[in-house]
């Protein structure tokens, strides 16, 4: 729901609703304030035409002589109990009289009557032995003052919406295939083209989105090529420079016989790097049979395991996850001093695999430095054939499990790397 409400189409769809609602509240306010004054105006004619019709009988015979006029009262003087009058009529009751006064060239006097008979009375340009005032009724307010327009507003406010609404979500929906899509890119390897479909703008997306789709897949198609190719053509000298070497029976065919062994970790290293996991099967294991399996040959060189929870079983794809382990425990040998322990424990929703040497640790200000590939820190790398990519690989293999790697030294001495694995749910498992 927040997700929806933090969106490009809640967010449009709130300012459109907003701007259609004020615009038909403000053409419905400005329909009512003219149909008021329309009715006033002719209100205020029509007493102006019985007024003179009035005066001028009042002055050609006398008040008893004139005939019957509907809702026509006349007095020499208006009631005393008038006030106060109701708020309708004390609303209307200044416009009239000034409607009055421009139709009878003078000022009028009124004042206004609420009971028992709603109306106002007006004073008369009478003789003076004749009765100077009269009475005029006023109707009751309309309970629906708009009549027919407020449903014909409502129907168009209605359909105003559900076309705007549509727009949007025509908008919308291509915007939110098209983040699907891309968020897919980088994290699996079938990448699927968008229909090329809806407004001009948004074909023209869909389209470069397709296109960059077809560039990505050329691409991983000519890294796999090279990748065999490297791995086919560097195998082959190497083991005929190993050949080689044995047969010279030379007095540093030792160091020679190192030497290849570099180049050979140092390819190996690359190839892992840039070699995509996708391809490889997901597997449920027991991480702590699975640790122990991969820290068993680096037993007699002091490494050890430890485990708080041995049942701990996850989803992994079991090749990287020990290449990511083997190149952590080698890391912790190589730049730290015994004994490296294997811990495993269980935090919630999060599974730790640590690997903690007693050694020296790497500086605080070249923690970060140490995780990007390629880095190779002088004051910790001093062996041969490494080429930076040990974190770099096991970071990578992590992320490939939704999981991340850190690294911090330990107090009191001593290096730590762990990686930290989600405890996937049984509907998100083979999703890496």
């Amino acid at each position: 729901m927040k997700q929806f409400i933090g969106s490009l189409y809640a967010r449009l769809a709130l300012v459109f609703l907003i701007a259609l609602g004020a615009s038909f509240a403000t053409m419905y306010f400005l329909f009512l304030t003219h149909l008021e004054e329309t009715r006033n105006s002719n209100f205020a004619r029509t007493i102006a035409t019985q007024v003179r019709l009035v005066e001028e009988l009042l002055h050609s015979s006398s008040a008893a002589s004139l005939p019957s006029l509907n809702g026509i009262r006349l007095a020499q003087s208006p009631p005393q109990a008038i006030f106060p009058p109701e708020p309708e009529i004390a609303r209307r009751l200044p416009f009239l009289k000034e409607q009055l006064n421009k139709e009878l060239g003078r000022n009028v006097e009124v004042m206004p009557l609420a009971s028992p008979v709603r109306g106002m009375w007006i004073k008369l340009d009478a003789p003076l032995n004749q009765p100077q005032w009269m009475f005029i009724a006023m109707r009751k307010p309309d309970a629906r003052p708009g009549g027919p327009l407020l449903p014909a507003l409502i129907v168009g406010f209605a359909v105003f919406l559900g076309g705007g609404m549509l727009l949007l979500w025509q908008i919308q929906r291509p915007l939110k295939r098209l983040g699907k899509a891309l968020e897919s890119v980088g994290e699996s390897r079938e990448l699927s083209m968008l229909p090329v479909s809806g407004a001009g703008e948004i074909r023209l997306l869909s389209q470069r989105y397709n296109s960059m789709v077809e560039r990505l897949q050329r691409y991983e198609e000519d890294r796999s090529t090279m990748l065999a190719g490297v791995a086919h053509d560097l195998r082959t000298p190497i083991t005929r420079l190993r050949l080689l070497i044995e047969l010279a029976q030379s007095a540093r065919g030792g160091e020679m016989q190192q030497n290849i062994d570099d180049i050979e970790r140092i390819t190996e290293q690359f190839l892992i790097y840039a070699r995509s996991n996708d391809d490889e099967e997901i597997e449920p294991r027991n991480l702590y049979l699975f640790a122990e399996e991969v820290a068993a040959p680096y037993t007699s060189q002091g490494v050890s395991i430890f485990c708080e929870q041995p049942n701990i079983s996850l989803p992994i794809r079991p090749n990287s996850l020990r290449r990511a382990l083997i190149n952590l425990i080698e890391n912790a040998l190589e730049y730290g001093s015994p004994p490296v322990t294997v811990r495993l424990s269980q935090e919630g929703g999060t599974v730790n695999v640590a690997v903690e040497d007693a050694g020296a640790g790497i500086p605080q200000n070249q923690i970060a430095r140490a995780l990007r590939p390629f880095s190779r820190l002088d004051g910790a790398r001093g062996g041969k054939g490494h080429c930076g990519l040990g974190l770099g690989i096991a970071a990578k293999i992590a992320e490939a499990h939704q999981g991340t790697l850190e690294v911090h030294n330990r107090e009191g001495g001593g290096f730590t790397a762990m990686i930290r694995l989600p405890v996937l749910q049984p509907e998100m498992k083979g999703k890496f």
